[in-house]
């Protein structure tokens, strides 16, 4: 089964034969006339190689959070889940489709400010679901949010990869909440096969 779809790219209608001006009895299969089934591609009629994609480190992937996220109640090691915000496209063929799911944990959570003499919270993603079906493990550089000390509305940076995505707001915990848009970029690249 396909999963990589290639675009912009259509396959020509096959050309239609004129009808035959008088009535002829059909065919035997096993006629000279017969036209064979071609093989499938590839070296001696074997199948096909599955497609296989490097996904280079660095690339971003665009997720909106599922679960959202709060330096008082998430622990390390703690499971959140997240959709794809926009599709995965290498090298013309759709890897995840908008709106895949996404996994992820938290890697840190400070909900005193004991670290950093505020509130934190950071987080990465852990697998993949992609268009057809398979569930890989990736590795991404963490995402973190901050509650500053300091008086003022609250200011919200996007973040991507390690950035930090900084709230201003005094006392209060670092809370991503649902629906929040972040930006993960891989940490090391990772190769994917075709499921055929």
């Amino acid at each position: 089964m396909f999963f990589w779809l290639r675009q912009g790219r259509s396959q020509a209608p096959a050309p239609v034969a004129a009808p035959p001006t008088q009535p002829v009895p059909p065919v035997p299969v096993e006629s000279e006339n017969a036209t064979p089934t071609p093989p499938p591609p590839g070296p001696g009629g074997t199948p096909p190689e599955p497609h296989k994609v490097t996904l280079n480190a660095g690339l971003l992937l665009p997720v909106r959070l599922v679960d959202g996220l709060s330096s008082e109640r998430n622990a390390p090691g703690d499971a959140f889940l997240a959709t794809l915000d926009k599709e995965l496209v290498v090298d013309g063929f759709v890897i995840a489709e908008r709106g895949a799911r996404v996994e992820g944990r938290v890697v840190a959570s400070d909900p005193g400010g004991k670290m950093k003499g505020v509130a934190g919270i950071a987080a990465e993603l852990t697998r993949l679901h992609t268009s057809d079906g398979q569930n890989v493990a990736i590795r991404t550089d963490s995402f973190e949010r901050h509650a500053e000390q300091t008086r003022g509305d609250d200011l919200q940076k996007v973040a991507v990869g390690a950035a930090v995505d900084v709230m201003l707001s005094r006392g209060k915990p670092a809370t991503p909440p649902s629906e929040t848009r972040i930006g993960f970029r891989l940490r090391a690249p990772l190769t994917l096969t075709e499921r055929l």
